[in-house]
């Protein structure tokens, strides 16, 4: 027998073994029949159970929530039409009516404009300028009035010379009221003294119609004038002439710290105007320049004006005069309170006793007028009234009370009493009116003071010299030594304060706001 019908044989084997096998339920009830009673109630009852059981759960089945799913969509609003658009405007030519005739070539023609011999910033602030000296600020107090260190500086603070500068200058010189032709002025009165200048620095006065030798006071003038106008020893067009004439004064200055040439007409006013005068040279250049040679020549002349020439000592100290401690005169004093005042504010120290004595010495001498202005008149010295000289006293007092802190409104009366009593500067046919004395002082305090009075002066001063100044030929440039005083100063005196005063607006800041 093979393995296939082996396999036959076993499928009908297992064929009869099913059918033979008795079904499910008849088991079941066979089974039943021959158990105990109780088990057959026992299964029949849990049967049951689970039937009712199942009955329930599907008649009380929880019914699932709906939950509703919104498939609309949200559509976007319709586009907006858009404007039809304009079309462009053509530029229509317009025809206007002139009754003037027509112009073939346009010209603009702009004046020329100077170029500044130093560089400046954005700003037009001069560079040297613009970061300050730390070492110009002032010890003095500025509170109320009395002693304030700074030449017109607003009263207070240190003296930086800032408006002798490009830009500043520039500014200076229109707010103060000068312009193109007070500059040229100037500038021409410089290449007169630089042309003139003796080749170790200094300016001698007797070839140019001075009737006395004073070339100490003159050299320092003329040194003031090219300082005035932005010439140091380090910068500048005429730093040379500026240089050679600082160290020509240094050289005559003494041991005791007095700056005199011995050749000079010592008889004639003494030592206290040529000192005065060369020291605040000296004091301005050292300010200037910031030579280390010059501040210490400066300070020797300042230690020598207070402690050696000043009349009296300690809290008795008052003015100054020609020789030391002579009993003081107001024209003499007004050069050393300009000195004193320049060392302040070139940064060098200067006893405060020594303005206090100034003060002192100022009270002494002024008096109150009668008249309508309500100022004070000065006297030259205490019991000397000298009323001849009363507007140009008046004048160097007052301005020695605005350099010396006083309030404005205090010295107004003062001004309106010198300026219309003595008159503003005019220079007739003859020069007879000239009084560069007069004017310089004038000038200085007319302008601090402001106002009318300011105005008035500065158009008059301003016709005087830019009218008279000698053009063409060897004075060109200068002015003639007519008038006042004039014989003691020669041309090179009379040019060097004529320029001074045309550096007025720039020379100091107004102290008065």
């Amino acid at each position: 027998m093979d393995a296939y019908e082996k396999d036959i044989l076993a499928d009908e084997a297992l064929l009869d073994a099913q059918e033979n096998r008795p079904g499910a339920a008849q088991a079941l009830l066979d089974n039943l029949g021959a158990a105990p009673w109780w088990i057959v109630s026992g299964s029949f009852h849990a049967l049951l159970l689970l039937l009712l059981t199942l009955i329930g759960m599907a008649i009380f089945r929880p019914t699932a929530q709906e939950i509703v799913i919104d498939t609309s969509l949200v559509q976007d609003p319709p586009p907006k039409e858009e404007e039809p658009r304009k079309p462009a405007l053509k530029p229509q030519p317009v025809t206007f009516e002139s009754e003037q005739d027509p112009v073939e070539n346009l010209v603009f023609v702009h004046e020329q404009m100077e170029v500044a011999e130093q560089a400046e910033t954005m700003d037009n602030m001069n560079t040297q300028m613009a970061k300050g000296e730390e070492d110009k600020i002032s010890d003095v107090d500025f509170a109320g009035q009395g002693v304030s260190a700074a030449l017109g500086l607003n009263g207070g603070g240190g003296g930086k010379y800032g408006t002798r500068f490009g830009g500043d200058k520039n500014r200076a010189l229109r707010n103060g009221g000068g312009g193109p032709a007070t500059e040229d002025a100037v500038k021409n009165a410089l290449r007169w003294l630089a042309k003139h200048q003796e080749p170790d620095g200094h300016w001698d006065t007797s070839k140019y119609a001075s009737r006395y030798k004073t070339d100490t006071a003159c050299t320092g003038f003329a040194l003031l004038a090219f300082l005035g106008a932005g010439h140091t020893e380090k910068v500048g067009e005429f730093k040379d002439h500026v240089r050679r004439a600082t160290k020509w004064l240094i050289s005559r200055q003494q041991d005791s710290g007095l700056v005199f040439d011995s050749t000079d007409a010592g008889g004639h006013r003494g030592t206290g105007y040529p000192h005065a005068i060369a020291g605040m040279a000296l004091a301005e250049a050292a300010g200037m320049g910031r030579s280390e040679v010059t501040k210490a020549a400066a300070q020797k002349a300042i230690d020598y004006s207070v402690n050696v020439h000043q009349q009296g000592d300690g809290s008795e100290k008052l003015g100054w005069r020609y020789q030391p401690k002579s009993p003081a005169d107001l024209s003499v004093s007004g050069w050393f309170v300009m000195q004193l005042k320049s060392a302040k504010a070139a940064g060098l120290h200067v006893d405060p006793g020594s303005f206090e004595g100034a003060i002192r010495f100022l009270d002494s001498v002024e008096h109150k007028a009668a008249d309508a202005y309500g100022g004070s008149t000065y006297w030259y010295q205490t019991t000397n009234e000298h009323a001849a000289s009363a507007h140009r006293l008046t004048a160097i007092g007052t301005l020695c009370r605005q350099f010396l802190g006083w309030k404005k409104e205090d010295l107004e009366g003062s001004v309106n009493l010198f300026v219309n009593k003595g008159g503003v500067p005019k220079w007739d046919a003859n020069g007879s009116s000239v009084d560069l004395y007069y004017w310089y002082y004038g000038t200085l305090c007319a302008f601090q003071q402001g106002g009318p009075a300011w105005k008035d002066w500065n158009e008059a001063m301003k016709k005087a010299f830019c009218e008279n100044q000698r053009q063409g030929g060897d004075e060109d440039g200068s002015w003639d030594p007519v008038g006042a005083y004039s014989d003691n100063w020669g041309r090179v005196g009379q040019t060097a304060l004529g320029c001074l005063c045309l550096e007025v607006y720039y020379r100091y800041l107004p102290m008065y706001k």
